[in-house]
This record gives C-alpha cells, structure tokens and sequence, in this order.
C-alpha cells in the first residue's frame, strides 16, 4: 500500500512545480493560498522552514523576502551602450556619485530595437546643471532634468543624448555607475510615458521578457515602484 505524501513532499514535489510552470516567480503567500485549495494547512513557521529547505537544495531559489523564482541565473543590463558616458563623466568628476542606464539596454527584451537611444544619469539635483554643462562641451545632448514642454520641443533621441535626473531616495544600488536593472525598469516605466520613448504595450513586454529571462530581486523592484508611487505588474508574476 502506497503510504500518502508528507505534506513537504507534497510541497516540493507537486506544488511548488506547479507555480514553478505557471510563473517566473511567485510569492510565499501564493505558495500557502495553493496548499490551502489543494486540501493542506501548513502553519506559517513550518511554511517557512520547508520554504529554506527548498532554496537550500535548489528547487526555487530566493527572489527577494518572501518571493521565489524558477529562474537561478540574474539577468542584468549590458554595460556597454553606457560606458562611454561613465568614462567621461569621471573623468570630469571623479569624485561624483552617479549612475546611468539607457533605452538600448533593453534591446534583448523589446519586440521592437531601439535605434536611437537615451541615456539617463541620476545624480544630486544641485549637480545637474554642472554635469550637464560639461557633458555638453565635450560633444553629448545633455538635458538637466528638462520640462515636459522643452522635451516636446527639442529633445530628440540619439547615441549622444543624456537626460540628467535628481537621485531618488532609496534607489537600488549601483555597481560602477551601472544602474540596477530593478531601478532602470521603473524608470522605464515613469521615463517611456513623460519623453514619449515608446507605447505603454512596448514597456510591459520588457518588463515581461525581463522577468521572463532570469533572476530578479523582486524585493528591489517593488520597494522602488511603491517609492515612486508606481505598481510594476507582469503575467510572469503570482500575486
């Protein structure tokens, strides 16, 4: 006679496959809301407890507190497209705190190629106007943080156009002036719809393919979306 399943086996053997199948990633409360429809209660300690077991032996791996991903490898942004603008920038201001991301970052994830690119910096406000003067006599389009009508009227996208924007609180962290995928998919979102850079249908199948593709810290992704009172949503996303 076939004794019934623990209900960890159960656990690592048919839900957390299930969700696995269904989404990228998904959350410590839809694990829970799963179990509970399929007939098995589990206190929140032992939850918890099964939930670390499953990390350690690499059936899901930790995507932020209580979010977990089918995904092992992170995925990032190719440093290349911003590697000429960090190198001059330090070179101007070598003790300036910044960090940048551009539209053709996230070429692998759009349906259609960015061609012309905008590159965004983020460093103090009261620095703008400084590092937008340099950038400007050294060959780039630099904007310091520009109005809706100066964009409407002049901005035009190309491989030399930088667009200078304040450090927001509490932005994800930055390694070597890169900005964190995390941080530049929200400001794709908040940047796409101000400048006009592409349709809202393109922005969330990058956030989805993003997602799609590997290792985020979700964790990161929404602390910052609520920071800036924006909601990031993705079909590869239980809530």
């Amino acid at each position: 006679m076939k004794l019934p399943l623990t209900h960890k086996a159960y656990l690592f053997t048919h839900t957390l496959p299930v969700l696995k199948v269904q989404s990228a990633y998904f959350s410590i409360d839809a694990v829970k809301r799963t179990l509970t429809a399929d007939g098995i209660e589990l206190a929140d300690n032992s939850l918890r407890k099964y939930m670390s077991e499953a990390m350690a032996t690499g059936i899901v791996v930790d995507a932020g507190r209580g979010w977990y991903s089918r995904h092992s490898r992170p995925v990032s942004l190719d440093p290349k497209p911003v590697a000429n603008v960090i190198r001059d920038v330090k070179k101007v201001f070598p003790l300036l705190d910044f960090c940048c991301w551009s539209t053709v970052q996230f070429n692998p994830f759009a349906l259609h190629l960015i061609a012309q690119p905008t590159t965004f910096l983020y460093a103090e406000s009261d620095t703008l106007n400084s590092v937008a003067d340099a950038l400007r006599g050294i060959g780039w389009n630099a904007w310091a943080n520009p109005v809706k009508n100066v964009v409407d009227q002049l901005l035009q996208p190309s491989e030399k156009t930088i667009v200078l924007r304040p450090t927001k609180t509490d932005q994800p962290n930055a390694k070597e002036h890169i900005a964190a995928i995390e941080k530049a998919l929200v400001d794709l979102v908040i940047e796409a719809n101000k400048l006009k850079l592409m349709d809202s249908a393109e922005v969330q199948r990058i956030i989805d393919t993003a997602l799609g593709s590997g290792l985020l810290q979700l964790t990161v992704l929404f602390g910052y979306a609520e920071d800036l009172k924006k909601k990031i949503d993705s079909k590869e996303i239980i809530h």
